[in-house]
C-alpha cells in the first residue's frame, strides 16, 4: 500500500495548482492587454507564458494524482485588464512572479518540514523554475524601461518578442 501525501502538504500542492491557474489567467489578460495596445510580439509573448503557467499547474495537479490526493480547483479571480503603460504591466507581472517565488519556497519549507521526500524533487523543479522566471521577467522590464515611452523602441522590442515565443 503506498505512502499516502501527508494532508498539509496536498492542501498546499492544491493551492499551488490554484495559484499557477491564476498566473496563467492573469497573462493571459496581459496578452489581451497587449493585443489592444497593438504590439503583438508582447501579445504572443504574454500567451506563450500564460500556457507555461498552465503547464506548471498541470504538473503538480499530475503529481496530486500520482500520489493519490484529490485535487480541488478553486475559483479564480477576474484578472486586471488594463495598465497604465507597457512598464507598469511588465512590473506587475515581475512581481507576481517574486510572489510565486515564495510560495514555491514555503511549499519546499512544508514538504522538507513533512518529511515529504517525494515531493522535493518537485520542488527543487519549481525552484530552478523561479530562478529563471524572475530573471527573464527583470531583464524584459529593464529593456521596456530603456525603451521609455518611445513608440519606435518598443515596437523594435515587440518585434523581437515576437521571434523569441515563451522564453
Amino acid at each position: 500500500m503506498p505512502v499516502p501525501l501527508n494532508p498539509r502538504v496536498a492542501e498546499a500542492l492544491n493551492r499551488q495548482v490554484n495559484n499557477e491557474l491564476k498566473a496563467g489567467h492573469v497573462y493571459l489578460a496581459m496578452s489581451a492587454y497587449f493585443d489592444a495596445q497593438e504590439l503583438p510580439g508582447f501579445a504572443a509573448w504574454f500567451r506563450a507564458h500564460s500556457g507555461e503557467e498552465i503547464g506548471h499547474a498541470m504538473r503538480i495537479y499530475d503529481y496530486l494524482v500520482k500520489r493519490d490526493a484529490r485535487v480541488e480547483l478553486t475559483a479564480i479571480d477576474q484578472p486586471r485588464k488594463d495598465h497604465a503603460t507597457p512598464e507598469a504591466a511588465i512590473a506587475a507581472a515581475l512581481a507576481m512572479e517574486t510572489e510565486v517565488t515564495g510560495q514555491i519556497n514555503e511549499l519546499f519549507d512544508l514538504a522538507h518540514e513533512s518529511k515529504e521526500y517525494g515531493t522535493q524533487p518537485l520542488m527543487h523543479w519549481f525552484l530552478e523554475e523561479q530562478v529563471n522566471e524572475e530573471d527573464l521577467f527583470r531583464r524584459l522590464l529593464d529593456q521596456v524601461k530603456a525603451a521609455a515611452d518611445n513608440r519606435w523602441h518598443l515596437l523594435v522590442l515587440d518585434r523581437e518578442l515576437a521571434g523569441r515565443g515563451g522564453s
